[in-house]
């Protein structure tokens, strides 16, 4: 069996996995991650050794390849071939050039290059690089969907102003969660109006509803431990959770006020502790009926 055969029969089994498992197997597509970010600015950083497994994006070529640079066509075995050949020669092949984006590279010339290097187990490959700017840079695990997440924690970023104070600071897990963040925003700046009897700026509204609410929340989940009970969420993510109990229970106990870290412990009861008594009620009955 050639190295060619081996890495298509080892292409189809890591498809099949990927299948079964949700982990992404296609190359991230560079267009898409282009327009999503919005990259515009970019700087040439010359040649550099880059390390292949943060190489798993393309330029035009994402279903030739998968993410670990298999072949996955057999139109691709005599070029592929011939690269091997130069690969094992004493002159090599001539670099790579690649884009960067964060952490993670796409190639836009030396597809099969990489994929031979790949093949070969060396562990990194001469490239040209040219680095597009972004504040949101994206990791070489991530998937098509969280480059969308990606793109929207880019837009509120922008449209608010603020500067995260920790790497997950802000980020959320579904797709609408900025959009709901700025809605928060919107409706901040509209009772705070009301309240100071003159119009608010949207600058003064984002810093004000950072200080006096998302920061609250935040510090009242941090306290109680809510976050145990929701693996796989962020805290941003709790805190739109409980902005939504906060307008339930301010429905229904209105006028009565009620305060952050209340909604928070009354959250958490209800969604965690809540849920784990129930079940526990339930494994009784069932015991004490047989």
């Amino acid at each position: 069996m050639t190295r060619f055969d081996a890495a298509r029969r080892a292409a189809v089994m890591q498809d099949l996995l990927g299948v079964l498992t949700g982990r992404p197997v296609d190359l991230l597509p560079f267009d898409r991650v282009r327009s999503g970010l919005r990259l515009k600015h970019t700087v040439d950083r010359g040649h550099r050794d880059v390390p292949l497994e943060l190489i798993v994006g393309t330029l035009g070529r994402e279903r030739e390849f998968n993410r670990e640079f298999l072949p996955r066509e057999e139109a691709l075995r005599d070029r592929w071939e011939e690269v091997e050949e130069l690969a094992e020669g004493p002159a090599g092949f001539p670099a790579v050039e690649l884009y960067q984006v964060g952490d993670t590279y796409f190639v836009v010339d030396g597809h099969h290059r990489v994929s031979v290097a790949r093949s070969l187990g060396v562990s990194t490959i001469e490239a040209h690089v040219k680095e597009f700017l972004t504040p949101v840079p994206i990791g070489p695990g991530a998937s098509i969907e969280e480059v969308v997440l990606s793109s929207g924690f880019a837009d509120f970023l922008e449209a608010t102003g603020l500067v995260p104070a920790a790497p997950d600071e802000f980020r959320v897990s579904e797709p609408n969660g900025y959009e709901r963040l700025l809605e928060h925003i919107t409706v901040h700046r509209y009772y705070r109006g009301i309240e100071s009897g003159r119009g608010s700026s949207w600058g003064e509204a984002v810093a004000s509803w950072y200080d006096t609410v998302y920061t609250p929340i935040i510090a009242a989940i941090r306290r109680c431990g809510v976050m145990e009970g929701f693996p796989g969420r962020t805290e941003t993510d709790l805190y739109l959770f409980t902005m939504d109990h906060v307008h339930h229970l301010r429905e229904r106990y209105a006028p009565k006020p009620v305060p952050f870290p209340v909604a928070v412990r009354h959250f958490k009861f209800f969604y965690t502790e809540g849920r784990r008594l129930s079940g526990r009620l339930r494994s009784w009955w069932r015991r004490w009926r047989l």
